[in-house]
């Protein structure tokens, strides 16, 4: 049972690896055997991970990679880091991405909509091509997506064009990377309250107890960035070596 989440000698990336769910991706990841570069553009965040990742008796190593994901030259890099320092790269996370802004359509500055398709999506495309080119006896990619992808949020135009996008480049992918014994896949998270969700939804601890009866969900509680990990880490090890193309909700809802 223990070999289908055994990552042992593998190599993995996580962008957006600095807090919140890339934070608990990454420490996941090496907890499951894989050697883990952290990348995000705070590289003050991405080396208290990488430090954390390295004290935490885990029998791996993290190194810290500053990356702007929206620059193809910077994920080309970051792919090039891992191979450097490890040797190999087998596991793949875009997990960086968000938008802080929420306007109507015909409020939005068209600067804010360049800027959220190539966070979100653009960074989606760089990875994926830097990562194959490296992944020479197969490997796994996951994409962090969003609810907001699936399901319409006024206000968010933008960002949910953008995660709709990550959803069908996904499966394009996943067809294009399978004759590379490549697996492709996005995660749908749902409510997780991290850092970066407080701030854009200008949102405080107290205000989550109301918010969870609102949403009524039938786990009976909000998301937490390990129940989005083990997603990952799932999609990612042996375990998953027969889910392909998929865009997997995780937000303790249908």
């Amino acid at each position: 049972m223990h070999q289908l989440f055994d990552l042992s000698g593998k190599t993995a990336v996580v962008t957006g690896a600095g807090r919140g769910i890339g934070d608990g991706i990454a420490h996941l990841l090496a907890e499951a055997g894989a050697n883990v570069v952290c990348a995000a553009r705070s590289m003050d965040q991405i080396e208290r991970v990488a430090a954390d990742i390295n004290a935490a008796g885990y029998g791996t190593r993290a190194v810290a990679q500053a990356t702007d994901v929206s620059s193809a030259a910077d994920m080309d890099a970051l792919a090039q880091r891992a191979v450097d320092e490890f040797g190999r790269l087998d596991i793949w996370i875009n997990n960086a991405g968000g938008s802080l802004v929420s306007a109507p359509i015909t409020e939005l500055d068209p600067a804010e909509w360049d800027k959220t398709l190539a966070v979100n999506l653009s960074s989606v495309f760089y990875g994926v091509r830097a990562a194959a080119r490296h992944m020479k006896d197969g490997g796994a990619i996951v994409n962090t997506s969003s609810m907001a992808g699936r399901d319409p949020f006024p206000g968010s135009g933008h960002y949910s064009a953008a995660k709709a996008g990550v959803n069908m480049l996904t499966k394009t992918l996943a067809l294009e990377l399978g004759p590379q014994k490549i697996r492709v896949n996005a995660i749908l998270p749902g409510f997780v309250p991290t850092d970066t969700v407080k701030k854009a939804l200008s949102m405080s601890d107290e205000d989550f107890g109301p918010l969870l009866e609102q949403l009524n969900l039938p786990a009976g509680r909000l998301g937490t960035p390990r129940d989005i990990a083990a997603c990952v880490l799932y999609l990612v090890g042996d375990s998953g070596e027969w889910v392909t193309g998929q865009n997997l909700c995780i937000a303790g809802t249908v």
